[in-house]
């Protein structure tokens, strides 16, 4: 997700949850007859709310309201359910003899294959995608308990070096997180 999708969804839940939160205090201040909620509630005019379905503007009103919030509603789930994943990315050696472009997804997998071998690793997967605005290769490797952590870190740095070797010239970020299952009793 990019930093301004997240920036917009947390301003957004914020501002949903401080509504929220507002008109629960009011909500409890009605309830235990606090004056600063009464004197808000005597500033809604109920009668004219109540009459103001019947109103020439009242239609067009709930039209537009509609129309707005439709389309805030199509672009807030469009810009959540962006894909995030790379596929292809030229090679700084492309010129104008050729161009290369290495598959970043089939890397990932080789090199989890590769990281798989290891003793004790029960799985590893790969993921290739932007993260924050950065081209990043995740591999996540879950080990059983008693693996021997100092040969997997060495065998991961194997990994990186390999990557390095494979991508030259390419900024792509690598990450690689070590999850060991909890010890048996």
């Amino acid at each position: 997700m990019k930093k301004r999708t997240a920036t917009l969804d947390r301003v957004m839940v914020f501002l949903l949850g401080l509504l929220l939160l507002l008109g629960g205090i009011w909500t409890i201040g009605l309830y235990l007859d606090v004056p600063a909620a009464q004197r808000l509630a005597d500033f809604i005019d109920f009668p004219a709310w109540r009459t103001a379905q019947q109103e020439r503007w009242f239609d067009a009103l709930l039209a537009g309201i509609l129309a707005v919030s439709a389309l805030i509603g199509v672009w807030l789930i469009s810009v959540n359910l962006r894909r995030y994943r790379i596929g292809r990315m030229s090679s700084p050696a492309s010129g104008p003899d050729g161009y290369i472009d290495i598959n970043l997804a089939m890397l990932a997998e080789g090199v989890a294959a590769e990281i798989g071998r290891h003793p004790r690793v029960d799985t590893v997967q790969h993921q290739v995608r932007e993260m924050w605005g950065r081209p990043t290769m995740t591999w996540t490797v879950r080990a059983r308990p008693g693996v021997d952590v100092p040969a997997l870190r060495r065998v991961l740095e194997d990994a990186e070096r390999d990557v390095r070797a494979a991508v030259p010239g390419i900024d792509v970020d690598t990450v690689y997180r070590i999850h060991l299952y909890p010890v048996e009793a």
